[in-house]
């Protein structure tokens, strides 16, 4: 006991600091006897029936207990026994990212001649809530129709979020860069700032993970759990798919084109409605999980592939500067035979959007004390942004940047219950980026040309082009839980 209590003044000097990372459910609760009185040292069974994980504490001296570092979902069968009364079993309960689902239990003695007390409704979820959140879980992601397949489509459910057009999230009235974004506990956040979505690999249009790897989300806006901190709008959870005792799998293909969208939308007397620009923008991709070694190891991975092709039309009927189609081709060609320098065209244009996202995970189940997940998720992403005119400037497409992205991510969780009173997690993650812009047609300084009222450039973008951008994020976290009658102290360092 005294070993215990050193622990905990240890890492209640170390500080308490912890960011926003969730990974797991928990259970709680009181057992007693139909008298009401309390029945110390029963024995409380939870069991994940996919994957046979199974979960055991004894209630302490004033009959409560608690299970920590417990999977999300379901469904649990949960078996409470103590001798001379007859067992109490609830199936289908169900457990939400970072909530503790609230079980107490009254077991009758076994002199009364009684079945064993089953509980069989089609799903249980008593859960505790610590502030303004919401849960998202697995039903919510494969039921919710989502077009862009991104964090957005699903972080609307919470009523304090706004989306905008460029998948900003922004949380409480916050800017999105307040905002803190974990997968499997390692930290996702675009931490630099420049992507409008706020996410790794933002800037190229695509989003961290895909959909399909995803087991459940968690949002929180003003949570009192110390372990959720570190943000100022809003702490975004993410967990990965796990493999379970059944093989299971899928393939999935999403595709749009011009054929499969409306006309162009217009409600100005004298415009009529056209069909959209050829464009393409195909998803596909596959899932698989399941057992290494059945109750004790288990898979899973997936792997998804992303093309866009995004048509920018231009009519340079439409241009309002003094330079006409063959000013414009007589330009082109002089910078092309004086600088061997290609300046693009500057009519239609397409832009594309590709990516490529693997995402695995391995869970063991070391023992009933221990049990150990390990993922790894790389997201690469481009984009190709061809300079696009308008009615009052030329801009040769070769102005535009190619903008590749890559994101490993990794994360290593140790979860473990000591005793009835002491549980502890350790979570290790390490998330590099690299980001880097390149100019369409190679270097050559920016040039614009004042046209009349119009303007004509050509060259490399001025800004930007030879930004290079390298993030490495190294997260260590370790939170120590211990329970005491009514009350639990955590402690941790992050």
């Amino acid at each position: 006991m005294r070993t215990k209590f050193l622990h905990i003044f240890l890492f209640l000097m170390l500080g308490l600091g912890v960011q926003a990372q969730v990974t797991t459910g928990s259970m709680s609760g009181k057992v007693s006897d139909d008298k009401g009185e309390v029945l110390i040292g029963a024995t409380i069974l939870a069991k994940h029936i996919p994957t046979g994980s199974e979960y055991g504490v004894i209630t302490r001296e004033d009959g409560r207990y608690n299970i920590n570092n417990m999977n999300p979902g379901g469904p649990y069968s949960i078996t409470i026994a103590y001798i001379g009364f007859q067992d109490y079993i609830a199936n289908n309960v169900y457990l939400n990212l970072g909530e503790s689902f609230l079980l107490n239990a009254k077991l009758s003695e076994s002199s009364l001649q009684i079945d064993e007390i089953v509980i069989k409704e089609s799903k249980l979820t008593n859960t505790t809530r610590i502030g303004s959140e919401t849960v998202i879980d697995n039903n919510k992601v494969n039921a919710l129709p989502t077009v862009s397949r991104s964090l957005g489509d699903f972080v609307r459910l919470t009523p304090q979020a706004k989306v905008d057009n460029n998948g900003a999230i922004s949380i409480a009235g916050q800017n999105n860069r307040m905002n803190s974004i974990s997968i499997d506990g390692a930290l996702n956040n675009d931490v630099f700032g420049l992507a409008a979505s706020g996410t790794n690999g933002g800037q190229t249009g695509i989003s961290p993970i895909s959909i399909d790897a995803i087991e459940s989300f968690k949002v929180v806006v003003s949570p009192y759990d110390v372990s959720q901190s570190g943000f100022t709008g809003g702490g975004i959870n993410a967990i990965t798919r796990s493999g379970t005792n059944n093989l299971s799998g899928s393939a999935y293909l999403f595709h749009r084109n011009q054929d499969l969208a409306g006309n162009t939308p217009t409600d100005i007397e004298g415009f009529e409605r056209k069909k959209l620009a050829n464009f393409s923008a195909s998803t596909y991709g596959i899932r698989l999980g399941g057992p290494i070694i059945k109750d004790k190891v288990f898979f899973f991975v997936n792997a998804e592939i992303q093309r866009e092709e995004r048509p920018q039309t231009f009519d340079v009927a439409t241009y309002g500067g003094t330079s006409k189609q063959a000013e414009l081709d007589v330009l082109k060609n002089f910078v092309s035979e004086t600088h061997n320098y290609d300046v693009g065209q500057f009519g239609n244009t397409i832009g594309q959007v590709n990516s490529d996202k693997v995402s695995a995970r391995i869970d063991w189940n070391i023992n009933k004390t221990h049990k150990l997940t390990a993922s790894h998720r790389y997201t690469y992403g481009e984009s190709l942004r061809p300079g696009n005119s308008g009615s009052q400037t030329i801009n040769f497409s070769n102005s535009g940047i190619f903008f590749p992205s890559t994101t490993n991510s990794s994360s290593l969780e140790l979860k473990s219950i000591f005793s009835s009173k002491l549980s502890n997690s350790l979570l290790v993650g390490y998330t590099s980026v690299r980001d880097d812009r390149n100019p369409i047609g190679g270097n050559f300084p920016s040039v614009s040309i004042i046209d009349g009222t119009g303007r004509i450039n050509f060259g490399s973008e001025a800004f930007s082009t030879a930004n290079q951008l390298n993030s490495d994020i190294f997260t260590f976290q370790n939170k120590l839980q211990y329970y005491s009658g009514r009350h639990s102290i955590l402690a941790g360092i992050d």
